[in-house]
Order: structure tokens, then C-alpha cells, then sequence
């Protein structure tokens, strides 16, 4: 962060404090910047979460795009303004009425309006580099094919956000609404291709809720959702393993870990102990999948069960903790004949 001073410092949501005609209607177009900048962003998230890259491509740093002239908008009207003879009347008319519903305003792109933010409140987060590939997405010369490509653009176009929320004196929470968590794990440095991928997906499960409750309703969303996990306790084992209940990091629904159950007998089967007796049997189940039957999150493997914070190594279990009619004997003899 720079120690250049910001744009403004007036507290938030400074830009509806002004008195005079023309004061309140440069606050509410700086609004509908600012508004239009996170519903672009919103859209972006939401096709980060459908694996839309080329919605994501595009929609990003158009958000960056909105919310950068708002910048430029708070301190001056006219900074948004293209240096060339065809320009000459409308920086004119900015100067003396400036107004966004000006048909015939033409503005600045996305490369040059990055270079005169960055002139005006200093140094951006972003390199050359990176900012280069953005505005090349921006304008179609990079075509984006993959997670990986698509991803990197939208980390680039939220750590700008968060630079121009901050120069704004916006909060993050009112900017993102309910993609603030996810925003927050993107930028999040050092990340793994596995972190960013269940990061995707659980966006996508806290997205498939969010749309369904809005759908139902409280009161019937609580009785689908509740409905949906009673039916977890048909699918405990089939052929492919077993599956142990356990919490769902996403909604805290009670969801599933599959894996391969291993059983051995750890004293001389000739010594009479009880099954459930410690020490007589070691039951371990490897994990190799989680699945929630309420917002259809899905993990699989050790990689994306450790980002998920779910156990991705051997879990020990007690015979009784996979029912009545589970016998370790019966167990090891299936598995080991």
C-alpha cells in the first residue's frame, strides 16, 4: 500500500454528505459506478463457480474497469477522458456539467485508465505484467481456455478491487455481498491449484443453497434440506467401500467420507476378548471422497479433502462406529479371505 493519501478520507459512504445539486449528482454517479462494478464482479464469481472461463475473462476486468473510473470520477470527472482531438468536447463539457448519461461520452480503456489511477493514488498491487495480460484479456486478444488462466484474471481483477474499495472507503463485505469468503480465499497468497479448485467448489455449494432458499423460503428450505439429509443413512456402504458420517465444511449438514476399510486383528485370535475390546482389532478407514447429499459439495481425494479441512489420512475407528452388525471377523475374512 502506498503512502500516497488516498483519493478521499471523508468516512464511509462520504460521496452522500455533499449539499450542492452538482456535489450530490457526481456522488450518485460515482454510486452507479461502484454498484455496476460489483454486480460485473458478482457475475464473475458466479461463472468462476459454473467453470464459465470465458464469462469470468470478460466480466473481471470489466468490474475493475467500473470501479477504477469511479475512482477517477470521485477526484475529477475529466480524468476519464481519452487524450485525442475527438475528445476536446467532451472534456469540455466534463469540466463544466460533467454526466454519465451522456451518450456521447466516450472514456478511457482499460490500460490507460489502470495507468492514470495508478498517477493519482500511486503505485496498483499489480505488476505490468499481469495487468497486461488483463487488459489484453479485456480486450479479446488473449483467448482464456483453462481454470488455471481464468483464475489468475480473477485474482488480478479482485486484488485491484480491493486496492480501489479501500481508496473508496467502501466495505468488502457490502461490495462482494455473499461472494465475500470466496473472494477472500482467492487472494489468498500461496494457494495450490487443489486450494483454488475446492475453493471453486464450494462457492458452487454455497451458491446452489443460497439460490435454493430464495427459491422455498426459510421455512421450506429447513424441511427439503432436512428431508435430504435423513436420506444419507441409506448410502453407508456398497461395494466401493464404506462411508462414515461427518460434518460438512461448507453447510454443516451431515454429509459422507467414503474410503477403504482395513481391518486387523492385533492379538492371538485364541485369547477370548470382547470385539469392541481396545487393542483387539484395528480398524482404519483411508478417506478417498466426501459428499454432502444437502449442497452437493464434493471432494475427492486425499489433495482435496486436506483443503476441504476433512481428514485426508488413515481415520481409527471402533467396531461400534459402524453399526450393530458390523463384526471386525466377518470383516477381515471378506476382505482378506
Amino acid at each position: 500500500m502506498s503512502d500516497t493519501p488516498k483519493v478521499v478520507n471523508r468516512g464511509p459512504r462520504w460521496w452522500r454528505l455533499r449539499s450542492t445539486d452538482e456535489d450530490d449528482r457526481r456522488q450518485r454517479e460515482v454510486e452507479h459506478l461502484i454498484n455496476s462494478a460489483s454486480s460485473w464482479i458478482g457475475e464473475a464469481m458466479n461463472a468462476w463457480s459454473d467453470d464459465d472461463y470465458g464469462k469470468v475473462a470478460v466480466l473481471a476486468p470489466l468490474a475493475v474497469e467500473h470501479l477504477g473510473k469511479a475512482v477517477l470520477w470521485s477526484a475529477n470527472p475529466v480524468l476519464v477522458v481519452p487524450l485525442s482531438q475527438e475528445a476536446e468536447a467532451n472534456l469540455v463539457k466534463l469540466a463544466i456539467a460533467p454526466s454519465l448519461d451522456d451518450s456521447k461520452l466516450r472514456t478511457v480503456g482499460l490500460k490507460l485508465l489502470l495507468s492514470r489511477v495508478e498517477a493519482l493514488i500511486g503505485p496498483l498491487p499489480l505488476d505490468k505484467s499481469r495487468r497486461n495480460r488483463m487488459v489484453e484479456v479485456r480486450n479479446g486478444a488473449m483467448h482464456v481456455a483453462s481454470s488455471e488462466a481464468s483464475r489468475h484474471v480473477l485474482t488480478d481483477a479482485l486484488i485491484l478491487c480491493n486496492h480501489f474499495i479501500e481508496q473508496l472507503d467502501l466495505k468488502s463485505e457490502e461490495f462482494y455481498r455473499s461472494h465475500r469468503e470466496s473472494v477472500t480465499g482467492l487472494v489468498a497468497q500461496g494457494r495450490s491449484e487443489t486450494e483454488h479448485r475446492v475453493a471453486q467448489k464450494r462457492a458452487a455449494a454455497r451458491r446452489i443453497l443460497t439460490q435454493l432458499e430464495e427459491r422455498l423460503g426459510e421455512a421450506l428450505f429447513l424441511e427439503t434440506t432436512d428431508r435430504w439429509q435423513e436420506e444419507v443413512a441409506y448410502a453407508l456402504e456398497d461395494e466401493d467401500g464404506r462411508a462414515l458420517y461427518w460434518a460438512c465444511p461448507e453447510c454443516s449438514s451431515q454429509g459422507l467420507i467414503r474410503g477403504h476399510l482395513d481391518v486387523f486383528r492385533t492379538v492371538d485370535p485364541d485369547v477370548s476378548l470382547d470385539l469392541d475390546s481396545p487393542g483387539e482389532w484395528e480398524i482404519l478407514l483411508s478417506p478417498t471422497s466426501f459428499s454432502c447429499n444437502v449442497c452437493r459439495l464434493a471432494l475427492t481425494g486425499a489433495d482435496e479433502l486436506a483443503a476441504g479441512g476433512l481428514p485426508s489420512r488413515e481415520i481409527p475407528l471402533w467396531a461400534k462406529e459402524l453399526g450393530p452388525n458390523f463384526d471386525p471377523a466377518r470383516e477381515a475374512e471378506r476382505l482378506y479371505g
